[in-house]
């Protein structure tokens, strides 16, 4: 048997999911050294787990310094593989690895915001000497594939698709009780959990709510980073269900919150990846309602496991939960599917198998 690959993989603060499949590329023979911030929950399930991780912050987008650490460890290990998880270690580990013998490994996560004409682009995922980009939904990688013009484009074996696996695992525990933010015991529950920025709708989803029917036994939690905003306080005062919805900003626990909800939509208008939001909403038993943006349609299959909507149609959103509310057992065979598709497409083994693969069949070049 050959020697293991040998990866420098380097991000900044690694979520649970990117955590997991380290780990798991390590326990199936891959040798995996992380670069990633110390004094983190992620840092030290890593080396819990007997993975080599190194702790250092990238400061910058380009930065010196980052530069000649990653250079020297580079040239410590003749690593095989320069995995790059986010922008900062994309841009400085470019600079870094130029006349080293080794593959190059981005990642994308969202839609936009890439352009030819940008100089940062190309020093950036533009960049021609990245062997692969993994993309984190097929929705990203039909997006880069489209860039540019004739004579000017993306390899088209350069962006690959690998949706990000997460592990039941990680929320095992009970719910939290959701009467702490003011939801009775016996509502019908929808969660609306998101960064509150204009891409993400919410104005849509208030005025979803507010078009329902008077007096149901519905109420919302609208819960994430700048949810609580001067905008969205505004809609929800004048907001037919105002009493009935949960205005918050981050609130942590939000894995064992989404427990006690029955379902949990998402309204983004653009440029959707795949969001973490959404899978532990499933994973908790949430009926997801998501908009046809960027990969929110690939969590679901379409009926089955969750409901797929255009953006900005606040009238099908209302109709999908109304649905679910005035039918109790179709929400009950949707949420047993929705769980059962992260539980069997959206595993950590699986992104762990895929990413394995890409690394062998460019070592085989």
């Amino acid at each position: 048997m050959g020697k293991p690959v040998r990866v420098l993989c380097v991000n900044g603060e690694s979520d649970p999911a990117e955590t997991g499949s380290f780990i798991e590329m390590h326990r199936k023979g891959i040798d995996v050294t992380v670069i990633t911030w110390p004094d983190t929950a992620n840092y030290e399930a890593l080396k819990a787990a007997g993975v080599p991780v190194i702790p250092y912050r990238l400061s910058w987008k380009l930065s010196l310094a980052g530069i000649c650490f990653m250079r020297a460890e580079l040239k410590r290990k003749r690593y095989d593989i320069l995995h790059m998880l986010d922008k900062r270690a994309t841009m400085n580990g470019l600079f870094a690895s130029i006349g080293l013998n080794l593959k190059l490994i981005a990642y994308r996560g969202i839609i936009g915001n890439l352009a030819y004409w940008s100089p940062q682009s190309w020093l950036y995922l533009l960049n021609p000497r990245i062997d692969r980009i993994i993309c984190v939904c097929d929705a990203i990688r039909q997006y880069l594939l489209s860039l540019g013009m004739p004579g000017l484009r993306l390899g088209r074996n350069v962006p690959v698709t690998i949706r990000k696996g997460h592990s039941p695992a990680l929320y095992d525990g009970a719910a939290e009780d959701l009467g702490q933010f003011g939801i009775p015991d016996d509502a019908f529950v929808i969660a609306c959990t998101a960064r509150g920025i204009p891409r993400k709708g919410i104005p849509v989803f208030l005025n979803a709510i507010d078009g329902l029917p008077p007096g149901l036994n519905i109420h919302v939690l609208l819960a994430g980073t700048n949810m609580d905003n001067e905008l969205h306080q505004g809609l929800v005062a004048q907001n037919s269900y105002s009493e009935n919805i949960h205005l918050f900003g981050f609130l942590p626990r939000m894995p064992w919150i989404l427990k006690g909800v029955h379902v949990s939509v998402l309204p983004s208008l653009k440029r959707e990846g795949l969001p973490r939001a959404m899978l532990e909403a499933m994973l908790a038993g949430a009926v997801p309602v998501v908009t046809n943006s960027g990969g929110s349609p690939e969590l679901v299959v379409a009926g089955e496991s969750g409901f797929v909507v255009e953006p900005g149609d606040a009238e099908a959103i209302r109709e999908k939960v109304l649905d679910l509310y005035n039918d109790r057992d179709m929400h009950g065979r949707m949420s047993a599917a929705a769980r059962t598709r992260v539980l069997t497409e959206f595993t950590i083994e699986k992104t762990a198998d895929e990413t394995i693969a890409v690394y062998q069949e460019l070592l085989s070049i």
